[in-house]
């Protein structure tokens, strides 16, 4: 069996295209994407698909353009759709990464593509598992290159395809392709791998690569029995505590690695990550900003992460509504009305008792993320905190003829 003939075996079986026909393939220009290419435009017909490609110029090499120009023209003699972008910025494996992605995601929601395809084989996999292994990844990114995985938003209904990724490079047949002269060069770290690490591996066990594979598979299955253990929490906004220890201190630990990562834009250390781990697992509530753009927040009930910018807000008004979702809080009639956070030192008069506003939030067990909203002060006295609680002297002047009322409600 030719590799071709290997190759449209595989796509038959696994079905990569039975629900798509307009499929984008990612093309470097080199022999792993001009192969996978050739082959595709082959079975073209057989697999009831429209071809388009698309090319990034990274502008890394003198001879960038002209091979961006060459593969122009061979897709317009082939009537080929052809897109391409030139990166701009300053390079790096992972901007160039993310601005290619980007590129592709555009491109495929604006000509209406649903797959994208890229070469990415064997040889791919054992190069990632030792990058990852270098830079100190988690289990759950050792094994994350997938055959077919969901691809840019999930309402647009893309998807990514690595048909490839049971070939060898070796395998490749492309007749015409553009070599990097780059590859040959250390400077990067994928280099390093393919052309010092790995070799010099190898040579101590000629079988290092094949047993290497051989792991990553076996990860692949042991993280998929953690993933099918933890299936209840896959789409949980918030986590409940309760649920949450009676699993297995191991699957916990793995529980709140899947929670995370439902946030790609955020990044947790690994001593943030334990951190939160040992917050989840004591007594008492938790409210912090783990970023710029994110919150931890642990109640009574449940531990989940917020967006900073979905944080509860509220409007005021001192005229009276006709709606009822409005609360009221009794102000007096004179006196500057002050709406802020809270400060050290507050103190509010609830039922009868005087405290600090910090007591009272923690005899009375105010969700954590209640604690930061708006007080309400006249004459630095506190009438009130916002949908959390109205003070004595507020509502004695509920019958009072001389007051002002304020009236509030979460903002939407």
């Amino acid at each position: 069996m030719t590799p071709y003939e290997k190759f449209v075996k595989i796509v038959d079986e696994q079905q990569y295209f039975e629900r798509h026909r307009d499929v984008l393939v990612a093309l470097s220009g080199g022999l792993d994407s001009m192969t996978l290419f050739n082959w595709l435009y082959q079975a073209r017909e057989s697999l009831n698909i429209s071809l388009s490609v698309a090319h990034v110029n990274h502008q890394q090499r003198a001879v960038s353009a002209d091979e961006a120009k060459a593969l122009q023209e061979k897709m317009a003699d082939l009537g080929v759709p052809f897109y391409t972008a030139k990166f701009v910025g300053s390079f790096s494996e992972e901007k160039a990464r993310h601005f290619r992605y980007d590129f592709f995601e555009k491109i495929m929601v604006e000509h209406q593509l649903t797959a994208l395809v890229t070469a990415h084989h064997k040889d791919d996999l054992t190069e990632n598992f030792l990058i990852r292994q270098i830079r100190g990844s988690r289990l759950r990114h050792l094994t994350d290159m997938a055959t077919v995985q969901a691809f840019g938003e999930e309402r647009q209904g893309l998807s990514l395809i690595r048909p490839l990724l049971a070939f060898e490079k070796s395998e490749f047949d492309a007749p015409d392709y553009f070599e990097d002269a780059s590859n040959a060069e250390n400077d990067y770290l994928r280099n390093r791998v393919r052309n010092l690490y790995l070799p010099a591996l190898e040579k101590e066990n000629p079988r290092f690569s094949e047993n290497l594979a051989s792991l990553t598979d076996e990860i692949q299955k042991a993280m998929s029995i953690v993933t099918y253990s933890a299936r209840a929490y896959a789409t949980a906004e918030k986590i409940d505590l309760i649920e949450f220890s009676r699993e297995i201190d191991d699957l916990q630990y793995f529980i709140l690695q899947g929670y995370i990562a439902k946030f790609p834009a955020l990044e947790v250390s690994k001593a943030q990550f334990d951190e939160l781990f040992h917050i989840i697992r004591r007594e008492g509530q938790y409210f912090h900003a783990i970023s710029n753009d994110y919150n931890f927040i642990k109640d009574r009930y449940h531990f989940y992460i917020e967006e900073r910018s979905k944080a509860t807000e509220f409007e005021t008004a001192m005229t009276p509504y006709i709606t009822g979702d409005f609360q009221e809080i009794d102000l007096p009639a004179t006196g500057q009305i002050v709406i802020r956070k809270r400060q050290p030192g507050d103190r509010i008069q609830v039922n009868g008792i005087d405290k600090k506003l910090r007591r009272y939030f923690i005899d009375t067990k105010v969700a954590l993320k209640k604690r930061g909203n708006p007080l309400i002060v006249v004459d630095d006295i506190v009438y009130g905190v916002l949908d959390v609680v109205t003070a004595d002297l507020s509502k004695s002047l509920k019958h009072d003829k001389m007051k002002r009322t304020l009236y509030y409600r979460e903002k939407r």
